[in-house]
């Protein structure tokens, strides 16, 4: 065990010693979530209202037309409730109400960030509109029955009108993760980084696994009382750890620089583990076949973006067409990112997300295995 550790503690050096992969490691995935960040959730536009009325009747639709008078609010029709907390988390929208009838009751559900003071503005002009056309029912309904009638008839109207009218109610639910800030935007952002930069800092750490072999060291290390057991693992464990590390700072920098809200601490953790232990394996595998650095730069840039951009780094997974998005699942960043979603924007635990971090876990494991084969080949 004294081995595992020296060669993880040479390899922490070596790599805090080098300011280029400190640079990449540190510094670029923070600028990178910022610049996005305040590239999109910059921009200002009229405020976008989703509206869920499959049977519209007049009161509904005095409330729709006092929100369509409002200043700078432009609505828009969505098929179900469904559809419009997708197109609030993915920003499409800046609000929307569900307008549902059960028991002579007509309720409209809001839908909106709980940062976003635009969406709760409008919330607040239709609660304003529904009110007063809820008045309006009554007034008409007495006026219409109590008119010439005396004091007694007119009260009895007018309960006949209280009784008889439909009732509304105006709810108000926050939707996690989907506000229109800047830092809503930069949570969802995030996640793809984490997870592009988590394989890629794996990768290019292939490099010390081929200088290892190419300066001799791991030749030196076999000639004494290390078995190929322990280089192995102390180099496994180095990757792993480097891995862990980029995690820790994406979600530690962007927590306190950004303050991103990730979600459940416990399901980010271990999406994070299960993703570094597929760059450990990764990792392991390229700098074991890779001849030269130049190789494994070449293969971790080319090999590192493409599966990010068809795994959702570069963009949501939710933002594929439907005959791609099945496709993306074949790189476990689309795995991590799907989960990293349900985490950020719909509130999910671990309990929900359990089944990607075994896929990540079973696909690191499986890498890890051929990359010890290999190695052993290699050393034998």
């Amino acid at each position: 065990m004294n081995v595992v550790v020296a060669i993880v503690v040479a390899n922490l050096r070596r790599l805090r010693n080098d300011r280029t992969s400190l640079f990449f490691l540190v510094i670029v995935p923070l600028l990178i979530v910022y610049a996005l960040g305040a590239a999109i959730g910059g921009a200002t536009q009229s405020t976008l209202i989703g509206v869920v009325d499959p049977q519209p009747t007049s009161a509904t639709k005095e409330v729709r037309t006092a929100l369509a008078g409002a200043a700078d609010v432009r609505l828009v029709q969505v098929s179900d409730a469904g559809a419009l907390r997708d197109a609030l988390a993915r920003r499409e929208l800046d609000g929307g109400y569900v307008v549902t009838r059960r028991d002579g009751i007509t309720t409209f559900g809001w839908m909106a960030s709980a940062t976003s003071p635009e969406g709760f503005h409008v919330a607040q002009v239709m609660a304003a509109a529904v009110t007063r056309e809820g008045l309006r029912q009554r007034a008409v309904e007495v006026v219409a029955t109590g008119r010439g009638t005396d004091r007694v008839s007119a009260a009895a109207a007018l309960e006949r009108a209280n009784a008889e009218v439909t009732r509304t109610r105006v709810r108000v639910t926050a939707l996690q993760g989907a506000g229109d800030e800047p830092k809503s935007v930069t949570a969802v952002l995030a996640g793809g980084q984490l997870t592009l930069f988590i394989f890629l800092a794996s990768l290019f750490g292939a490099s010390n696994v081929l200088q290892a072999r190419q300066f001799g060291v791991t030749r030196r290390m076999r000639a004494g009382p290390v078995t190929d057991g322990l280089i192995i693992t102390g180099e496994a464990v180095s990757r792993f750890i480097t891995a862990a590390l980029q995690a820790l700072i994406i979600v530690g920098g962007t927590v306190a620089l950004f303050h991103v809200d990730w979600g459940s601490p416990a399901a980010v953790a271990a999406l994070s583990a299960g993703m570094a232990l597929v760059g450990t394996g990764a990792a392991m595998l390229l700098g074991v076949v890779a001849r030269t650095e130049q190789q494994i730069g070449g293969v971790a840039m080319g090999v590192g973006l493409v599966m990010a951009a068809l795994g959702g780094s570069m963009q949501p997974l939710h933002y594929f067409p439907d005959a791609i998005r099945p496709f993306a699942f074949i790189t476990p960043h689309a795995w991590m990112n799907d989960a990293l979603w349900d985490v950020q924007v719909n509130g999910a635990g671990l309990g929900a997300v359990w089944g990607n971090v075994v896929v990540l876990g079973a696909a690191g494991t499986v890498l890890l295995a051929v990359a010890v084969l290999a190695m052993r080949r290699r050393m034998g």
